[in-house]
């Protein structure tokens, strides 16, 4: 009797992993393709350096590819990913107020408002119970667009200049902005930068 409890066991077993097995898809894998490159008196084989070609549909067909794998893998942790963000979420304080931080006779922070992603970047003048002015909302830079990055955030001496770098693909690829404050005039300036902190007043430097 033991015996035949173990072998239908056994049974059992087997026709699960089997079934297993059958609803789980396979992995995409990318293609190799040879690639070389001498750095430094040595040669570099990367047989993926293709992948780096983001315009390139093969490559956005694999990566998407990928996100469809990872989905089918992941869909049961989906209420789980859920319960686990609302309750990070509640430890969280959304509407927030960084520290005001004076250059002459303005007051500059950051705040953020519940249900919104992004920072809102504001001063007042000579005190915090003065007028609000907002001088980038990066809520509103997102609109249309998938994803926002600010890096440098820099006003001019005497305070009538913002020059800031924006990201929106997400690869450190920065755009340089200039603006004047009060409205007068628009977007004067851009430049494609690589990095992000290297914007400084003549106090600065």
């Amino acid at each position: 009797m033991a015996f035949h409890f173990r072998r239908a066991a056994a049974l059992v077993a087997g026709t699960g992993f089997l079934m297993l097995a059958e609803s789980t898809p396979a992995p995409p894998v990318a293609k190799r393709i040879e690639h070389r490159e001498v750095r430094h008196d040595a040669t570099v084989i990367d047989n993926y350096f293709w992948l780096r070609e983001k315009s390139n549909p093969e490559v956005i067909r694999y990566l998407e590819a990928e996100n469809a794998y990872t989905e089918a893998l992941t869909k049961d942790l989906k209420p789980f990913h859920e319960a686990l963000y609302q309750e990070m979420l509640g430890h969280i304080k959304q509407t927030d107020l960084s520290v005001p931080e004076r250059r002459g006779e303005f007051l500059y922070y950051s705040r953020t408002e519940e249900g919104k992603q992004y920072p809102i970047q504001c001063r007042k003048k000579g005190s915090m119970d003065a007028k609000e002015e907002v001088l980038l909302d990066l809520n509103e830079l997102a609109l249309g667009k998938k994803f926002v990055g600010l890096g440098a955030f820099v006003v001019s001496d005497d305070q009538n200049l913002l020059a800031y770098t924006t990201d929106f693909v997400g690869f450190r690829q920065f755009r340089l902005h200039v603006i004047h404050i009060d409205g007068v005039l628009d977007e004067i300036i851009w430049v494609e930068t690589a990095g992000n902190d290297n914007l400084k007043t003549k106090e600065e430097q």
